[in-house]
């Protein structure tokens, strides 16, 4: 299930017991607020100060706001949020996009320090949503979205706002919740589930690996059956962290973030496995659209396939299945 040990696996679970050149406290937690066309332009608040973020040129209370929640050793700078803001600015210029950039807390040893800080960082950043609320942000209009580690960042700040404040969040999306420390059960922290919002979608697509090997929300997603090697990503990429290695933890972010732009991109079709979706002859009843149009009274496991480059979703070719004949000799 895992990958082999080798020094750069050890140096990823443990680290080095030092997180490097950064500090570790709840208050170098920013807020970024996406206030401009593109992602070069916002405005940072200190998450302490999140009320501040509602006098923000471009910030409209009633809009649909979306938190995205980046994952491990990932900085506001990096190609996966750069990916998401981009599609909701360039498509959805009526929602407002904050990042909560937590990256001093998502270094070092993946075990020892990040995994532990997602409760940490969740539990803070509860308090201050639970503020902007208040003070009149939509709550029906709330989207939490999280990737990897940020997954289950999202996940206790949904609970905490729920068991402590009473605010149930109408949706948290899941892309591909990380795996270790989180799954089995409480292993070592709890991770993101159904019970944590009124409905959480996930999508799976390096499951047993970097990300959730199980069910984990009301719906959840496996592109090209969540596991194994993504098509398009390489065979063989051992170095841990490495842009290859992590090619198809990313799909799920890159899968979403084109439904973004293209909501009709990624029809999936309900089954108990991806052996059953393959074979069923009927794919399209029950059909629900994967990524930001997700219906929300969708329950239980979808299937689909995915192109293996961008763009990645086929329409209703992810779910319909052509008998191929390139094995046939002419």
């Amino acid at each position: 299930m895992f990958r082999a040990v080798s020094v750069g696996w050890k140096k990823y679970w443990w680290g080095n017991g030092v997180v490097p050149d950064r500090t570790n406290r709840i208050e170098d937690i920013y807020l970024r607020f996406y206030n401009g066309k593109t992602w070069e332009e916002y405005v940072d608040v200190p998450l302490e100060q999140a009320e501040r973020i509602m006098d923000s040129k471009g910030f409209e209370k009633n809009n649909r706001t979306v938190l995205y929640m980046h994952g491990f050793i990932e900085t506001a700078q990096q190609e996966s949020i750069q990916v998401m803001v981009s599609a909701y600015l360039e498509t959805r210029p009526d929602t407002n996009i904050i990042l909560i950039d937590w990256s001093n807390m998502a270094h070092g040893s993946y075990l020892v320090n990040a995994a532990r800080n997602t409760k940490k960082v969740g539990a803070a950043a509860a308090a201050q949503v639970n503020r902007l609320i208040e003070a009149g942000l939509s709550m029906d209009r709330l989207h939490l979205i999280g990737h990897s580690l940020g997954s289950h960042v999202a996940g206790y700040l949904a609970r905490e706002l729920k068991n402590k404040y009473g605010k149930t969040v109408k949706r948290v999306t899941a892309l591909d919740p990380a795996f270790p420390a989180f799954y089995p059960d409480g292993i070592v922290m709890e991770h993101i589930s159904d019970k944590d919002a009124e409905f959480v979608d996930v999508i799976h697509t390096d499951s047993g690996v970097y990300g959730a090997p199980v069910r984990t929300g009301s719906v959840d997603f496996w592109p090209n059956g969540g596991k194994g090697i993504q098509p398009g990503c390489p065979r063989f990429a051992p170095v841990p962290l490495s842009e290859d290695n992590l090619c198809s933890h990313w799909r799920s972010w890159r899968f979403y973030a084109e439904s973004v732009r293209n909501p009709e991109a990624f029809p999936a079709s309900p089954a108990d496995s991806y052996h059953k979706f393959r074979e069923n002859p009927s794919p399209e009843v029950g059909m629900v659209y994967m990524g930001v149009n997700c219906d929300t009274s969708a329950r239980g496991s979808f299937y689909l396939t995915t192109n293996s480059q961008s763009p990645f979703g086929k329409g209703m070719d992810g779910i319909h299945h052509k008998k191929n004949s390139k094995n046939k000799k002419r």
